[in-house]
């Protein structure tokens, strides 16, 4: 009887361990999932210019929290490892930093980042002898000099804006863009087509246009668009021709978009 009693309290004993095994290997195995998956959790997406809505590339991306880098491709899409919470950085000379806190659904469904750019007026001041375009233009190139196949060029206090500047990191886009020739082609191309569009920009600015207009909103927005200039006509002309640009463009979008007078009133106008 004794030795009934002691195998089935051995059994017992067995059986909790067993049970034990398995729940420790399910529970082993369930955190092992947990960690692997949010170790692979990312935050993606696309980076656009909230005032023309075209792509930027090569936007530094920085997790402050564990201080991962990456840049915006030529199609302006990035990557970045991330977790719920981290604080992610979005900076690119000429454009204001955006700061935004990783939400569950920023990873499920991704997010798309609308970068201000840093207005200046058509009469702003020179800095060095250089204008701020010229100045962030230089900027951008030393940053990327290594791809395009340029010389740095030292600017004083150097750039300042970005959340690499003091670190000492240096991120080749090299490896972003991959080390082929031909992808360094596209992306000297893509580069230096957004540069025109820097430029344009410097020289028909939104603020300058609408405090030279009086438009503002979605009527400011058509007038931009419609009547961007050229890179051509940018280079070739000054700060008073641009001016009479404006002004002539600016009448040739208020007749258009004038409403149309009555037949009757024209009438009575021509009979006074």
């Amino acid at each position: 009887m004794v030795d009934k009693v002691f195998s089935k309290q051995i059994y017992l004993v067995y059986f909790a361990l067993l049970m034990n095994t398995r729940f420790l290997g399910t529970f082993l195995i369930f955190m092992m999932i947990c960690v692997y998956g949010r170790g692979q959790s990312s935050l993606h997406g696309k980076i656009f210019d909230r005032g023309y809505e075209r792509v930027v590339i090569a936007v530094t991306v920085k997790n402050v929290n564990t201080n991962a880098i990456s840049i915006s491709d030529m199609g302006g899409n990035y990557k970045i490892p991330a977790s719920l919470g981290d604080r992610i950085i979005f900076s690119s000379v000429s454009y204001i930093s955006d700061t935004i806190i990783v939400k569950q659904s920023m990873l499920t469904d991704g997010l798309d980042i609308y970068l201000l750019q840093n207005i200046i007026q058509l009469e702003d001041i020179d800095i060095g002898g250089l204008s701020k375009y010229q100045v962030d233009s230089i900027s951008r190139a030393e940053e990327f000099a290594d791809v395009l196949g340029t010389s740095k060029s030292k600017l004083v206090g150097g750039r300042g804006n970005t959340p690499t500047d003091g670190v000492g990191v240096t991120f080749s886009p090299i490896t972003r863009f991959s080390k082929k020739e031909k992808e360094q082609r596209r992306f000297k191309k893509t580069f230096y087509q957004q540069e025109q569009e820097y430029y344009i920009d410097s020289k028909f600015p939104y603020q300058y246009i609408s405090q030279i207009t009086g438009l503002k909103g979605d009527s400011l927005q058509t007038f931009m668009l419609n009547y961007r200039p050229t890179y051509k006509f940018c280079r070739a002309n000054d700060k008073a021709a641009m001016l009479v640009y404006i002004n002539d463009k600016y009448r040739e979008f208020t007749n258009k978009t004038a409403p149309p007078q009555d037949k009757n009133t024209r009438r009575s106008h021509k009979k006074g």
